[in-house]
């Protein structure tokens, strides 16, 4: 029950980056005829592996719905940051403009981040090269 309750929680696989979500979601750019960035931040309950699979079945999808059944990584990039230290006072009737250094709570949350730059190809070219489908295909958590 636990575990489906904070599933709920986690950045959806779905969701754009925007101001409402805390900057979380997804962001795509593209740079060039067939050349694209893709970026996944996800909340605390999303973890490297899983940020990972997002932008690389992202890409797959790109790719097939441009018309290439292939990518080439050009670089993928993951990382895991502290972003935000809030002190917030909970209050239990104490004046809250006065200072108490015992009730202070420091919030520290955390973002994992993928960073996937990819050009889309008819065909492989080397070890980089990933086939569209079976990125598309991609199975994460309870898929």
């Amino acid at each position: 029950m636990l575990v489906g309750q904070l599933a709920g929680c986690a950045t959806a696989y779905d969701s754009e980056k925007s101001f409402w979500n805390g900057q979380t979601g997804f962001s795509q750019t593209q740079l060039g005829p067939a050349r694209w960035q893709l970026e996944f931040v996800g909340n605390d309950l999303v973890d490297r592996e899983t940020a990972r699979k997002y932008v690389l079945k992202r890409a797959g999808e790109v790719a097939l719905a441009k018309g290439y059944p292939w990518i080439r990584v050009e670089t993928l990039t993951l990382s895991r940051d502290a972003v935000r230290v809030t002190p917030t006072r909970p209050q239990f009737g104490f004046d809250e403009y006065e200072p108490d250094t015992f009730m202070d709570d420091m919030q520290v949350e955390h973002r994992t981040s993928a960073l996937l730059v990819f050009t889309l190809e008819a065909s492989p070219r080397d070890a980089q090269s990933m086939e569209a489908v079976y990125l598309a295909k991609i199975k994460i958590n309870s898929d």
